[in-house]
């Protein structure tokens, strides 16, 4: 049986034979084939970088002469799940950056130079926000004499100007070198405010060593993809910037914004020669609704508001208060300095 089947299968394979005509029609046949198969095509070479421009708006309020950052930061995000994808640290007017093509994202940039804020969850879309450290201990001493301080209160160093620029849902085509750049174009501004307030008047001013105050109610940090400032508060700390000769106190500070529902209240711990504190408390809330200018004025002894009036005090002077010093006279030391 086996044997059988082997021959079948010989049989088979017996040559057949082929006319000339058909060879002929079949070689032309191949060759046809041949030749559109093997047509000579110049390889495609694939760029995955866009071209990232950046302009920064520098018309701050109250902050004239502002200076333009040293470095960007340039984040794409998963335009779905807003995970981090890619990102590059350029110039500030920008450059490339290399992302996966045939994408969407959303694009994020913002200046990589401040001292004060800082960025935290930088790697979520959702979660990346600008914020600041709480003050040491040091400054906080310098506020201890106020009388109704909340022990949970949270003390924060005012924030540096932060520009940041944002865009949602780009897409990125995947193309060749020879193909025109993707380009994607970003206007930052800071999201940061720059307030000034002018307290008239301070009465006393040559007893005054220093100040330093406290604004309650003001926003602890901004989510950058929104541009929103959160609704957890924080007091920002700051120091007074100077005093006029008729002794109106000039005070500058920046913040991202102001939490409605909280109270804006200025605390001023004024120091005198003597090392004496005295506590000062101004409730600015209605000044920072609807104040395109961003200044507050305050008037002593109107509106509730105390009288700043430092008296003289008991101890003896050393020389004239730390806002106002004064040299009567030099005298000469004289030593021996071995050799």
């Amino acid at each position: 049986m086996s044997v059988q089947r082997i021959f079948k299968v010989a049989s088979c394979l017996t040559p057949m034979r082929v006319s000339p005509s058909f060879l002929t029609a079949a070689a032309l046949l191949s060759a046809v084939f041949i030749s559109g198969a093997c047509k000579r095509r110049p390889l495609t070479v694939g760029d995955n970088n866009v071209q990232v421009n950046i302009s920064i708006d520098y018309d701050i309020v109250n902050y004239p002469d502002p200076e333009e950052p040293g470095m960007m930061r340039v984040m794409f995000f998963d335009s779905e799940d807003g995970g981090f994808a890619s990102h590059a640290f350029l110039p500030v007017s920008g450059g490339r950056v290399n992302v996966i093509p045939g994408r969407t994202y959303h694009v994020l940039a913002y200046n990589f130079d401040t001292e004060s804020t800082i960025v935290g969850n930088e790697y979520l879309w959702h979660g990346i926000h600008a914020t600041t450290n709480e003050v040491p201990e040091s400054y906080k001493s310098r506020l201890k004499s106020r009388a109704d301080a909340d022990p949970e209160e949270l003390i924060v160093y005012e924030p540096d100007h932060h520009y940041v620029a944002r865009e949602r849902d780009v897409y990125v085509p995947a193309r060749s070198v020879e193909a025109p750049p993707v380009v994607i174009d970003l206007d930052a501004s800071t999201i940061v405010e720059t307030w000034k307030v002018y307290i008239d008047r301070v009465e006393g001013i040559q007893y005054v060593a220093s100040v330093a105050g406290v604004i309650s109610g003001l926003a602890l940090s901004n989510t950058l993809a929104s541009d929103e400032e959160s609704e957890d508060k924080a007091s920002v700390f700051f120091e007074t910037m100077s005093v006029t000769k008729e002794g109106v106190l000039e005070i500058q500070f920046n913040t991202f914004g102001y939490v409605p529902s909280e109270k804006q209240v200025i605390t001023l711990v004024v120091t005198d020669t003597a090392a004496e504190g005295h506590e000062f408390n101004f409730d600015v809330s209605s000044q920072f609704v609807d104040n395109p200018e961003q200044i507050i004025r305050v008037n002593t002894g109107e509106d509730g508001n105390p009288d700043i009036v430092i008296d003289e005090p008991d101890a003896p002077e050393s020389g004239g208060g730390g806002l106002a010093p004064e040299v009567d006279e030099w005298d000469d030391i004289v030593i021996d300095i071995p050799i």
